[in-house]
């Protein structure tokens, strides 16, 4: 049976578009997963493209409805001052109205969804670490919604990535002006495999139509 997965990111230096995609990439490894990576749109930059770097604008606008309609939903954002950044959280802010909304015979649209999240740190002058409580704050809006939680299961790969964690994906290191910005293969491996678990959890709840 097909499912949706919907990655969703926000970006303004292209940092995570590499790790969205990739994401995806594992996403769709799983039979009958069709995968979309959308972007959140900045409620004050709009689309100028002469403010964000390339590919960041490519990936269509995500709404409410996309949201909505996929079984899984992947979240990413770069960090600030430890939480993650106010565009993401505005977003998220908008899908309130989806904890009361009437799913079958109970509340909430996205009950019963799988959720699942990255993030980056690191940076000049934007300070190192803080990425759990960042990927936390994300597995908090999907409990308000009744949704399934995935990170990344313990593996051998951890050892060697600097800021592995079972919260979630994490991209670290200094901004540069390199695009697509890069991720270690061990970051890599990690995104791929969060990317397969969470559309494989997703699977088996779509099939067994858990409500």
């Amino acid at each position: 049976m097909v499912f949706k997965v919907a990655v969703v990111f926000y970006s303004l230096h292209g940092r995570l578009v590499t790790t969205a995609n990739v994401i995806a990439e594992g996403a769709a490894k799983v039979p009958g997963a069709e995968v979309t990576v959308y972007r959140v749109r900045d409620p004050i930059k709009g689309d100028d493209h002469s403010l964000f770097d390339e590919g960041v604008l490519d990936a269509p606008v995500a709404t409410i409805q996309d949201i909505k309609e996929a079984d899984a939903v992947i979240l990413g954002a770069p960090g600030r001052q430890g939480g993650m950044c106010g565009e993401m959280r505005l977003f998220l802010d908008s899908l309130a109205p989806l904890q009361v909304e009437k799913n079958r015979n109970s509340a909430g649209a996205l009950k019963g969804k799988v959720g699942s999240a990255f993030t980056s740190v690191g940076g000049h002058s934007r300070g190192y670490g803080g990425h759990e409580a960042i990927l936390q704050s994300f597995h908090a809006f999907f409990l308000q919604h009744g949704m399934v939680v995935v990170g990344n299961p313990p593996t051998h790969i951890m050892e060697d990535a600097a800021l592995a964690t079972p919260f979630g994906v994490v991209m670290a290191g200094k901004e540069t002006a390199r695009f697509p910005p890069a991720l270690n293969e061990y970051e890599v491996k990690l995104a791929y495999s969060m990317g397969e678990w969470t559309a494989q959890v997703a699977k088996l709840l779509h099939d067994s139509e858990v409500s």
